[in-house]
Parts: structure tokens; sequence; C-alpha cells
């Protein structure tokens, strides 16, 4: 609404008053040039006084146009002109005789209403006063009784249009209000329904997600671009479901995924959430005393379960630094988010497990040969690709045979598994290990030339060869030692087959050559 104006059912009022005056300025033109004349008018002033209308009209149209006086204020102005304009005209009129006094009427009967009751009153006076004065010069006995006629219909109009105009917007500004308040909540339904649909499809697509950081980013995408939270966390159980671990967050649009999640109590907000199986939602912080700190200055806060498969798997968090920030919507937006943010969870743990099985070796934990077949051509083409070294080692138990013949093979399990726990301990984070088969094993070395591979290879050797079996077989003394083959790309062999056969034949060299050594080709 602009400056000046009044709220109303029917506005641009003000083109309404110009289009009355512009009709009323043709009209008196009309009766000028065509009219026949009553006693008593003077052509000369006549003319002067329509052309002070047409002047008061262009300047109230400029005016408005500019609005560099508020709107009311130029009506009252104009009101007020236009009674002693209409005066003047009854007067050159023809006095008592001319029917200009009706003007008066138009002017009374929009004030009234635009501007209220009292100065519609007002307006009713000043013409009562000015058009005695204007018709008195001419005025005769006979016709005094039509003075209080006419003057009577202004003071009804002024009254009658004035009381209407006060219930009339009374109950208008109920209605816009009404109006007002029914737009906001339909403009709020649309808003929700919006975010519901929006919230539908990406939890949809959750169910697509298998890799549980994906799921916490896609989590945290929602509650950041969709329900706009300042703050979202998402916080699982721990397995002895005696903590809860936060495992991901977005504060203020900062997104992060803690790689060592932090132990939360389940004594706070949240573990009210998990022990009621329903959202808790704090509209004042003051006013609880088990509230656990996240964001800085938080005023409310709201945390949901996350359920998967009739189990309350962990909580999704959210806080705001505004008071009573989540309102009904939202805790039914952030229960179908945590709902679905549960299961998804639950998913991408349950197909991690099943990739794990078909990726691991049962026996030792670390990955089996379909793994490494598939891990050795991505670090090799992502050598090719970048010009990068890439070695391999395959080591194998020296008389293993005869270990599982003498102590039989529970005791050759349990030396297979502290063999691997001696390598782990030998190579990095970047390095892939992995079971070829029986008692064979092979280690994928990015970014290693053939020297570094020979290092590694004899130091893991070494470390082997000096380690004591006997602490985690029951068998004391015991002694492992392995062989091991060693070679790089691109220097042996372009495809994966004849890297892995290059690292074979040097295996089989350090075995025959009288094993517990290392060879390279």
């Amino acid at each position: 609404m602009k400056r000046g104006s009044f709220r109303s059912l029917f506005p641009r009022e003000e083109y309404f008053f110009m289009i009355t005056r512009v009709i009323s300025i043709l009209v008196l033109l009309v009766w000028i040039i065509f009219a026949h004349k009553p006693e008593g008018y003077m052509s000369a002033p006549s003319w002067i006084i329509l052309s002070i209308f047409a002047l008061h009209l262009t300047i109230f149209y400029i005016l408005q146009r500019k609005r560099s006086i508020a709107v009311a204020n130029l009506y009252k102005l104009s009101f007020g002109l236009d009674i002693i304009l209409i005066s003047f005209l009854n007067y050159a009129g023809g006095g008592i005789h001319s029917g200009f006094f009706v003007f008066y009427y138009l002017t009374i009967s929009f004030s009234s209403y635009y501007m209220g009751l009292q100065t519609g009153i007002l307006l009713a006076f000043m013409s009562s006063i000015c058009y005695i004065l204007a018709v008195l010069p001419q005025l005769t006995f006979p016709l005094l009784p039509e003075i209080p006629v006419r003057l009577s219909v202004g003071w009804f109009l002024a009254l009658s249009i004035g009381v209407f105009s006060k219930h009339f917007k009374h109950s208008g500004s109920k209605l816009l209000n009404l109006l007002d308040t029914l737009n906001e909540r339909t403009t709020e339904l649309e808003r929700t329904q919006i975010q519901l649909e929006t919230i539908y499809e990406t939890s949809r697509s959750l169910g697509e997600i298998h890799n549980l950081e994906e799921v916490f980013v896609e989590v945290n995408n929602i509650a950041d671009n969709i329900l706009g939270y300042p703050m979202c966390s998402i916080l699982l159980l721990d397995r002895e479901r005696e903590n809860l671990d936060l495992t991901a967050k977005v504060v203020n649009g900062e997104k992060e995924i803690l790689k060592n999640p932090q132990k939360v109590s389940l004594k706070g907000i949240s573990g009210n959430a998990i022990e009621s199986g329903r959202v808790v939602r704090i509209a004042d912080l003051s006013t609880v005393n088990n509230y656990i700190p996240g964001l800085e200055g938080a005023r409310s806060e709201m945390a949901a379960p996350m359920i998967a498969r009739g189990r309350i798997i962990g909580v999704l968090n959210a806080e705001s630094t505004k008071l009573a920030a989540f309102s009904e919507r939202d805790e039914k937006l952030f229960t179908i988010l945590a709902g679905s943010a549960g299961m998804a969870i639950e998913n991408a743990r349950l197909h991690k497990r099943i990739s794990d099985l078909t990726m691991t070796d049962d026996l030792t934990g670390i990955y089996n040969y379909r793994y490494f077949v598939q891990r050795l051509e991505e670090e090799k083409r992502r050598a090719a690709r970048y010009d990068l070294p890439l070695s391999l080692i395959m080591l194998d138990l020296d008389w293993f045979k005869k270990t599982n013949d003498t102590y039989g093979h529970e005791t050759g399990n349990l030396v297979l598994r502290e063999i691997v726990q001696v390598v782990i301990a030998c190579i990095r984070d970047t390095d892939t290990f992995c079971r070829y088969g029986g008692e064979e094993f092979i280690i994928i070395l990015p970014q290693t030339i053939s020297s570094e591979a020979c290092v590694l290879a004899e130091r893991i050797r070494a470390e082997v060869e000096k380690h004591d079996f006997g602490i985690a077989t029951g068998i004391p003394g015991l002694k492992i030692t392995v062989s091991i083959g060693t070679t790089s790309f691109p220097d042996n062999g372009l495809s994966t087959m004849e890297l892995v056969q290059t690292v074979d034949m040097a295996l089989y060299r350090a075995k025959g050559a009288g094993k517990n050594m290392v060879c390279t080709v």
C-alpha cells in the first residue's frame, strides 16, 4: 500500500474523485455555453470559476501522482476549496436562482465517505454558511423556505453517508483482515504442500542412496535448503545403545561429516525423543534444564526419533536462535524427514554389510580376491591416466602346509590372522591389502615406485620373521617366514593380467631361491 493512501475494498478512490470532478467541469462548461441563464447570472466570473476548477483538478492530479502531500491532507484542502468555489459559482450563477448548490451535495457526500462523519459535518456547516452568504443579495421572502430545504439535504447526506462509511469501513477492514489471514494461510498451505512434495520426492531418492555418508549429506541438504533450519544434526545410537554418536551436522549452511563421531549423552532433549518415541519440541530452552549445547545462542529445539523397521536407531535434531521457531507444520515435516532418514541410514548400513560380505575374506577380515581384481583395475587406470607409478607385493607363507599338518588347521587359521595384523602394521592407509587365495596375500601400492616397494617388502619380511606367533597360537616358539615378490607398473606389463603374472613370477623366484626372501621382477 502506498504512503498516505487508505486501505479500502475500493482502491484508487482518488481516480473516482477526479472522474467526478471532470464530469462536473464538463457539465458546468455545457451549462455556461448552451443553457438558459437565470436572473442575476454573471458570465465572466463563471468562466473564471470554471478555469479555477480545471486548474484545481490539474494541481490535485500532479500532487497525487508525486505523493508530495499525504492524500488525506490533499483531500481536506481540495474539499475546502470546493466549498469556496461552489459558493462563488452559486453567487455568479444567479444566487438563489442558481442550481449549482447541488455541487455541495457531491462534495459533502464524497468527504463524508472518504474522510468520515466529522469531516462531512464540518463541510456541511461550511457549505451552509457559504451558501447563505452567496444567495443573500438575491434572497427574497418568498424564496426563504427553500434555503433550509436545500441545506438540510447536505446535512442529511453528511450524517447518513458518514455513519454508513464508518460501519462500512469497519466491516471492510474486518473483511480485508480476514482476507489477509486467508491469503497467509493459503500461502502457508501452498508452501507446506511444496515442501511436502519436495521432501517426499527427496526422501524417495534417499532410499536409492547406498552410501552412508551420502545419506548424511542429502539429509543435511534437505534440512538446510528446503526446511531452512539454522542447525540440523544426525545422532545415531551406539552399539551399546547407551549414548548417541553425532555423525553429521549442518550449521548455518556449513555441512560437516564427522569422521570421528562425538559422544552425546542420552540425558538431553534428544534422549527424551528416544525415550518417548515421539517428536520433542521445545519453544524456549530456558525453561528446561537438560539442554545439551549445540548451536551457539540456541533458544528453541526440536528432536525427532529416526525409526527403521520398528526400532529407533537415532535422532534428527534441529535448533534455532529464535524463540518458538518450530511450528506444528515443522514438526510434521521433520517427522517425515526423520522417518525417511532412518530407513535410508538402515538401508545404507545393510547394503554395506552385504557389500562387505562379498568383498571381504571371512577368515582374516581383509579384502578378498574379487575386490582385489576390481581395485587393481581402478588403480591401474588411474596410474595410466595421470602417469603415476603403481606397485604390487605378493607374499606367501613358507612351509605353511607343514604347519597345518603339524599343529592342525585351527592353528593355521590363527597364523593367517596374525600374519594379517603384522602386515597391516607395516603398510599405509592408502594401500590395499587382500587375501589372494590360501596362504597367499597381495598388496596394491598406489603411487609407489619399484625401489620403495622393495623396501616395504623387506620390512614386512623382517617383521614376520621376528614376530612371535606362539602368543596367538598358544604354541611356544612358533616362528613363521614369508617369501615375497614385487613388480611395478608400467615397467612390467601393461594389462592387469600381466602385472599379476609378473608379481607371481617374482614370488616363485623367491620361493625357489630358498624362501624367506624378497625378489623383484
